[in-house]
């Protein structure tokens, strides 16, 4: 049995098509086996969907924003974030995001963001907005504290609030209270 000889027709229709179509599909389109489909696809590079779109999947946003991947997805489904759907050579389902459309959601979005846990240029191309943003929320982080700030902590943490209750109060996290307290109580 000879092998029927790849067209350059066949190659790029079976590049624009994986990851859109199944490899079934492709394979019956092309007239060719699954097998044929697969073989080319490893011979041309391509054989997984998730390097050949460019786009970056939920869960490599999601490591790249320090986010749980189920936050990516509450994005995509409640709040506006696009994505594309990608389908493998089984019935398995991938969302994809352009990284150019997530940086227009997330100038929207700028709340939803802790931009000072995104490294710079981690997500090419950054618009020059973010490095600002980054240096903005990096300040607030590292936000000193006042010697007023510590006796108001002091003083509601000994009267039973909670430090969360706290937090909201002195406009900081519920862990960096916690933390502050801890420390002034350690050393006296």
């Amino acid at each position: 049995m000879t092998r029927k000889k790849w067209t350059d027709a066949e190659i790029r229709f079976l590049k624009e098509n994986v990851g859109r179509m199944k490899i079934e599909t492709i394979a019956q389109k092309l007239h060719r086996s699954e097998g044929s489909i697969v073989s080319k696809m490893k011979r041309l590079g391509i054989a997984y969907t998730k390097n050949q779109t460019g786009h970056l999947s939920t869960h490599q946003l999601a490591e790249l924003l320090s986010v749980d991947r189920n936050t990516i997805i509450g994005w995509m489904k409640r709040h506006g974030l696009k994505y594309t759907k990608k389908v493998t050579r089984t019935t398995k389902s991938f969302y994809f995001i352009d990284p150019m459309e997530f940086w227009k959601w997330a100038d929207r979005n700028r709340e939803k963001i802790d931009f000072s846990k995104i490294e710079c240029n981690a997500i090419a191309p950054e618009p020059e907005w973010v490095r600002h943003e980054r240096s903005k929320q990096k300040e607030e982080h590292y936000k000193v504290w006042s010697v007023k700030e510590e006796r108001v902590l002091k003083m509601m943490v000994l009267s039973g609030y909670s430090y969360t209750e706290v937090a909201q109060r002195l406009s900081r996290t519920k862990t960096s209270v916690q933390r502050k307290f801890q420390r002034m109580t350690r050393r006296g």
